[in-house]
């Protein structure tokens, strides 16, 4: 897709930069995205929808299984009825000691298929849940890069700041010496002057910057950054299928596409479940009833009963009708739902392509343009031994330099982070950064790959 010219110049561009060691013990991209992802409190919210969409299960499941009625009473009662009338020659009622225990157990045989559909909607909904896991994990893993990717960037950037510095107070001051010794005149000063406060906004532009990357930094890991962390990896082999062919894995294989898919399978099944509801229900019933309390007010009662007992209820204002129609209606929109993300997705990855293919052309560009001023200064300086130029057109060539380099430098972050957002597109971030970034999408592909096989 891109020229090998291109890509060449993206990957000799690190090498050409100017590089601040890090310390062996500095925190990776790896590490910094595996932190982000154990701590942020969205994918800790994302493991409880997951976790009570489990308990949803439970309990769809539970209509399998009996339900166990027990009761007891015990107390005294007073009776008036037709067997105290017969037994007392008195008054025709009386008083009497009371207790009574029940058991009962239901269990249902046919119910029009209403729970297996709500079992299977509860399955599916469950492995919605668990891609979903996956896509909030992606979004705030390339949250992770970005801000981890833009604070490396903004700290070179005002390093490389800081140290250019020294070089512009030092032309000033040689510039201020020969404006004293008759050797140049105020112009030139004032000039040299307004190179280094320029030089002070933008150090001043780049502190506010790495402010800014450092605040989005601790939002994201959930705590303070390192003072040393390691330069990011490039991912240029990842990235270097054609559109086409990405677009079509993301359709494919994106955890939000799945999640999507799962709700309106799920959704699907609610369908049938609220159809059932239309079928007569068969329950089998088993009880067993024993009271006791004085023989004029009744005696001693046992009732042992065993009943297949069918019911069949039907709405007569239409309350069913009504479910199945709404679920139906529910079931239309997530089918649109997913059309609408299916589009975000293909945009998405267009979208990314796009920003990685003009960050890696620009970043070319920023290497020739660097290639040519440092010829065009060695060129000064050569001039400048020769009296051809003044001290002032060689500060200004000096820093012409310095601004080619630092606009490499945010060229070649740029260049990263493009790189990181083509992943994260095809929903493929996590498993590029491999380790414990990785197990959620691969939980998820076992999860969705086990749905399909029940569809």
């Amino acid at each position: 897709m891109f020229s090998k010219s291109v890509i060449r110049s993206a990957l000799l561009v690190s090498s050409a930069l100017i590089m601040i060691p890090a310390a062996a013990h500095s925190q990776s991209l790896e590490q910094a995205v595996q932190s982000a992802l154990v701590s942020h409190p969205s994918a800790e919210a994302a493991r409880f929808v997951l976790d009570a969409t489990k308990e949803t299960k439970n309990e769809a499941r539970a209509s399998y299984f009996p339900d166990i009625s027990v009761g007891a009473a015990a107390g005294r009662m007073y009776g008036d009825n037709a067997t105290s009338r017969g037994l007392s020659v008195t008054r025709g009622a009386g008083y009497s000691n009371y207790g009574e225990g029940s058991i009962g157990v239901n269990q249902m045989i046919f119910d029009g298929l209403e729970t297996p559909r709500r079992v299977d909607a509860a399955n599916a909904r469950e492995d919605a849940a668990n891609a979903n896991i996956t896509d909030i994990r992606e979004t705030l893993a390339l949250r992770a890069v970005q801000s981890y990717v833009d604070l490396v960037r903004a700290r070179k950037g005002l390093a490389m700041v800081d140290g250019h510095t020294g070089r512009v107070d030092d032309y000033l001051a040689r510039i201020s010496d020969m404006v004293e010794q008759g050797a140049s005149d105020e112009v030139e000063l004032q000039q040299a002057r307004d190179v280094s406060i320029i030089l002070k906004a933008i150090r001043a532009e780049y502190e506010s910057q790495v402010m800014a990357a450092e605040a989005r930094y601790a939002e994201v890991m959930g705590a303070p950054a390192p003072l040393q962390l390691a330069e990011p990896v490039e991912k240029t082999t990842l990235v270097s299928m054609e559109p086409a062919r990405a677009i079509a894995l993301a359709k494919a294989e994106h955890p939000a596409l799945l999640a999507a898919q799962l709700e309106a399978k799920a959704a699907s099944h609610d369908i049938k479940a609220e159809e059932g509801t239309l079928y007569p229900d068969v329950n089998g019933e088993l009880s067993y009833l024993n009271s006791d309390k004085e023989e004029f007010l009744g005696g001693k009662v046992v009732d042992g009963r065993a009943l297949v007992r069918m019911s069949w209820n039907f709405s007569t204002g239409g309350e069913q009708l009504a479910r199945i129609r709404r679920t139906k209606h529910v079931h239309s929109e997530s089918i649109l739902r997913l059309a609408e993300l299916e589009r975000q997705v293909e945009q998405n990855v267009k979208l990314a392509y796009n920003e990685y293919a003009n960050s890696t052309k620009q970043l070319s560009y920023l290497f020739e343009r660097r290639e040519l001023n440092e010829k065009l200064f060695g060129a000064y300086e050569a001039q400048f031994e020769g009296a051809r130029v003044n001290l002032l057109q060689l500060m200004q060539a000096h820093n012409q330099l310095f601004n080619t380099h630092l606009e490499v430098n945010n060229g070649h972050y740029r260049a990263i982070s493009a790189q990181y957002g083509v992943l994260a597109s095809m929903g493929k971030l996590q498993s590029a950064l491999g380790g414990a970034a990785a197990s959620g999408a691969t939980l998820v592909s076992a999860q969705v790959g086990k749905a399909h096989e029940q569809q």
